[in-house]
């Protein structure tokens, strides 16, 4: 019986070491599994964190890309979004009604062309310059007005009378402003425009016509100044040519028209003596479409006598 009670105890004590080891390895297997669980939620947390770094990167990037060849792709990438220069719409300024402007001297109003005249004989002319192209060489040849003095030359500009030395005087050869500063004069007459059609910025044409005119009023503040409108050209001739288009000559003749009235000079529209009711030149009028035959001369040099300031002058004084 003793051994039988000894025997009980040694597979209670069996039983419990064995209960003990399962209860041990349970405790190993979980401290085990919940070893795994914490890496694996740590191992993922991090996963997260780095995938939310990545996304965040990602929209820094490409909050203000690189341009290729521009100065832009060469600053340094902050990720802060680039501060944007407000734009603004350009205000239109509303231009105010235009107000004749007179002369304080006389009176004159020279915000429009120079109203018919009682007709001037050919002496009118005897202190007058003509500066111009060729179509002011024209003029002078076909009406017989030798008692003016012509400072013209074919493809003559509004610059090249400060640079070009075309006119002879005294045995030099000189520009025209250069000419005319030997010169006893009284009026001038100015026609520029046609070869300026060509040139790209019209700004340019006003401003070096504008020079020209200061510097007549430099030699000779007492001068008439003439500016005459740029006769038109034939239909044929503004859809051929490659930049002489009516068109053009109607803009630059609005800004001569804006020119006269700044500078205090008079502006004479003589396309109106030579052009037809398209407001063309007629294709009868020039041997090639821009420079005048004989007859179409003598209307000009016509137009010229009936619109004249003389009596206007006389008038104001």
């Amino acid at each position: 019986m003793q051994r039988d009670r000894r025997y009980g105890s040694l597979k209670n004590r069996a039983r419990k070491r064995r209960r003990n080891k399962w209860h041990r390895r349970s405790l190993i297997a979980a401290a085990a599994i919940a070893g795994i669980l914490v890496a694996a939620y740590t191992f993922r947390l991090k996963d997260v964190a780095s995938a939310a770094d990545e996304k965040e990167g990602s929209q820094q990037t490409t909050e203000r890309p690189a341009v290729t060849g521009s100065a832009e792709g060469e600053e340094e990438n902050t990720g802060k979004k680039p501060e944007v220069p407000e734009i603004t719409e350009p205000v239109e300024e509303k231009e105010e009604d235009a107000v004749p402007q007179e002369d304080e001297g006389n009176g004159y109003d020279y915000t429009r062309p120079v109203p018919e005249s009682d007709s001037v004989g050919k002496e009118y002319f005897n202190d007058a310059v003509f500066i111009g192209n060729s179509r002011t060489e024209g003029l002078i040849l076909n009406t017989g007005l030798s008692n003016a003095i012509a400072y013209t030359y074919k493809g003559l500009m509004v610059d090249t009378v400060f640079t070009k030395p075309v006119i002879y005087k005294d045995g030099e050869k000189l520009s025209v402003m250069e000419a005319l500063k030997t010169t006893d004069f009284g009026k001038v007459y100015l026609m520029f425009g046609i070869n300026e059609t060509g040139w790209k910025y019209e700004e340019v044409f006003i401003r070096q016509y504008g020079k020209m005119i200061d510097e007549i009023k430099e030699i000779n503040p007492e001068a008439l100044i003439y500016i005459q409108e740029i006769l038109p050209v034939t239909g044929e001739v503004s859809e051929a040519h490659s930049y002489v288009k009516n068109e053009k000559i109607d803009e630059y003749n609005t800004l001569l028209c804006k020119l006269a009235e700044e500078k205090q000079v008079y502006y004479v529209d003589t396309a109106n003596a030579v052009a037809g009711s398209d407001g063309f030149l007629p294709e009868d009028a020039a041997v090639d479409g821009i420079h005048l035959k004989k007859s179409y001369c003598e209307k000009w040099l016509e137009y010229l006598k009936t619109h004249t300031v003389a009596d206007e002058r006389r008038q104001f004084e």
